[in-house]
């Protein structure tokens, strides 16, 4: 009888434990992430778009005027430069053991047009001699041939010129002040004129502003805008218009939202970025722009 009751109270002990886990369970637990901050578009009627932070030159991917293999690199990503500062070079041992061998070509060129003028020298003295001593056809043969070697010899030197002035293609230099943007160069790695291993563009920024095609018509060259740090609304700067691609494109960055169609055609803008901004920006960040319009939306 004492077993029976001893169960018949474990059974009741689980039964409490079991609706305390469940309710304890289901009480709404306080949350670790932070609220989305809240966010109050700047203009009562505006065109929203979507910027790309990029560099007023546009990005620069340095090409060389040869290939070959790389045997030094002066830069880095996030190096600043200056407008002719070298930034890597190409090994050149290959065209200066060539000029070698077209100097040589020279000094050869060089004995073959004196042996000709020799041989010339000598028909002349004979002929002063007597006219009948030596064949007008080969007084005309050497005349030739000292002409030719003349013609060879004048080749051959600038085939050595040529070839001296092409050393300067195997020394790349910057051709702006700027920064580099991404630099994947490294001594050893091979480098030809198609490589996109270095790419650089200037300090001022632009940003590069999509808005929706159904939207074109709302937008204003000479209103106002402003662009804001995604996830950050008190993070913001002021727009200066430059320029209106005049040509509508697909867009190209999609969001994800479900919503969003992927045939959307946008119409580019460009707008200069303040030279001193109080927060860090970088080239290719997106940021959320909107575009004051002049009139109230229909």
């Amino acid at each position: 009888m004492k077993s029976f009751y001893s169960l018949l109270f474990m059974s009741l002990i689980g039964i409490v434990v079991g609706i305390t886990v469940i309710l304890y369970n289901q009480m709404p637990s306080n949350s670790q992430t932070e609220p989305i901050p809240q966010f109050n578009p700047p203009y009562k009627n505006f065109v929203a778009g979507t910027g790309i932070v990029e560099a007023s030159s546009k990005n620069i991917q340095i090409g060389a005027m040869v290939s070959g293999v790389l045997n030094k690199v002066y830069v880095q990503s996030g190096d600043n430069v200056k407008e002719g500062e070298l930034l890597f070079s190409i090994d050149d041992k290959a065209p200066k053991d060539n000029i070698k061998v077209l100097q040589a070509a020279v000094k050869l060129s060089k004995m073959k047009l004196l042996k000709a003028q020799h041989q010339l020298e000598i028909l002349k003295n004979f002929k002063k001699i007597s006219s009948e001593m030596v064949k007008k056809t080969d007084y005309i043969a050497a005349q030739d041939i000292v002409n030719e070697e003349k013609a060879a010899l004048n080749l051959a030197k600038s085939n050595v010129i040529s070839l001296q002035k092409k050393l300067a293609f195997y020394k790349v230099y910057s051709p702006i002040d700027g920064k580099v943007l991404e630099s994947k160069l490294s001594v050893g790695k091979y480098f030809n004129t198609k490589s996109n291993l270095l790419t650089i563009g200037s300090d001022t920024l632009n940003l590069r502003v999509s808005i929706n095609e159904y939207d074109v018509w709302k937008f204003h060259p000479k209103t106002k805008a402003v662009a804001y740090i995604r996830g950050h609304p008190k993070l913001k700067t002021t727009l200066q218009y430059l320029y209106t691609m005049p040509y509508v494109v697909p867009k190209k960055n999609l969001t994800g939202i479900s919503t969003e169609r992927t045939d959307t055609r946008v119409l580019q803008i460009i707008y200069a970025l303040p030279k001193e901004i109080k927060f860090p920006l970088y080239i290719g960040e997106q940021l959320d722009v909107f575009i004051q319009t002049k009139n109230k939306e229909n």
